[in-house]
């Protein structure tokens, strides 16, 4: 799903600004007001709390399986890993500015993430004990 909201995130605005200015002048605009044209020259706002639902779920459910489903541990790895790359690429060329955002949301999310250790040792417990 990363990749699909790079291409989103590029692919769209760029469809907009052609059909807006065309190719021969890349100067020349069909907006008729300021605003308009900065909603359509501006990025995205970037929602955060997207992106931590997601990394929740990833970890949660890797931490729930991964005794039965050893697999599961790489293939986090290699999302987390993804979606590193792919949000610092949007964050950094496609997204206005962030809104200045204090660390409440980070410290919820830290505070959840404490369950998945503790999930995964009962749930591990019980696969590895079941009969």
């Amino acid at each position: 799903m990363p990749f699909v909201g790079l291409a989103t995130t590029t692919v769209i605005p760029w469809l907009m600004r052609k059909k807006d200015g065309g190719s021969k002048n890349p100067y020349k605009t069909k907006k008729t007001s300021m605003a308009n044209f900065k909603i359509l020259y501006s990025g995205k706002d970037y929602v955060i709390h997207f992106k931590y639902s997601n990394m929740l779920n990833i970890a949660f459910i890797t931490m729930m399986y991964g005794v039965g489903l050893p697999a599961l541990f790489p293939i986090a790895a290699i999302n987390y890993l993804n979606q590193y790359m792919v949000e610092r690429l949007i964050v950094a060329r496609y997204m206005k500015q962030p809104a200045a955002l204090d660390d409440k949301l980070t410290q919820n999310c830290v505070n959840m993430l404490r369950f998945a250790p503790l999930l995964f040792l009962i749930n591990g417990y019980w696969m590895l004990s079941n009969q």
